[in-house]
């Protein structure tokens, strides 16, 4: 199937900047040490997410600078996310043609939950992959919806009962709930699962 035909899929990251990016590991990891998380992060989701699998078409869309000798620079279509809070910039994604969103610090997160995802909508107006800690990983839809993305507490625990609430008289369907990374804990967790 020709690429340009199937779902686009945009995987949301923050531009690697030191002191920029988990924060929260940052107390234990130092800044470098944080950086270095996001950067392998970033890379593993990149690698379980790439060009050609089948079903989509994977974008990065990174928040802040664009660096021209990063390694992903080749590997597939690099999009700038525009100004404004994440709601905003989630909200333009979708009204550019995305049709699937999802993080890029989520270890379980590969082929199969998007396209779990994907099948879900030909059922219901809006797929969501929760986490653990009340936020969500992926978010799909058959056309943007920007009230999903108005008045989100971001951050927070509440993002998803939120989320929810926004939907109004939507369909809406949640796949299986994931793990992220943002606490030391969760970094913890990683290491031990990931390959050394």
């Amino acid at each position: 199937m020709d690429g340009s035909a199937l779902p686009r899929l945009a995987i949301f990251a923050k531009s690697p900047v030191l002191g920029a990016v988990k924060t929260r590991l940052a107390a234990a990891l130092g800044a470098a040490g944080a950086l270095a998380a996001h950067r392998r992060l970033l890379l593993e989701t990149l690698a379980r997410l790439p060009p050609g699998s089948g079903a989509f078409a994977p974008e990065l869309w990174l928040a802040g600078p664009l660096a021209p000798a990063a390694p992903w620079r080749r590997c597939l279509p690099i999009r700038q996310q525009p100004e404004g809070d994440l709601g905003a910039r989630m909200a333009a994604a979708f009204a550019d043609g995305v049709t699937v969103l999802v993080g890029s610090d989520v270890p379980g997160l590969g082929p199969a939950y998007v396209e779990a995802a994907l099948a879900r909508l030909a059922e219901v107006d809006v797929a969501i992959g929760p986490t653990t800690d009340g936020g969500y990983c992926l978010i799909a839809m058959r056309k943007p919806q920007p009230a999903l993305f108005e008045y989100i507490p971001w951050g927070t625990d509440a993002v998803l009962a939120a989320t929810q609430a926004a939907a109004g008289k939507l369909t809406l369907a949640l796949l299986e709930p994931l793990w992220d990374v943002d606490e030391v804990a969760d970094w913890r967790r990683w290491r031990q699962q990931a390959r050394p």
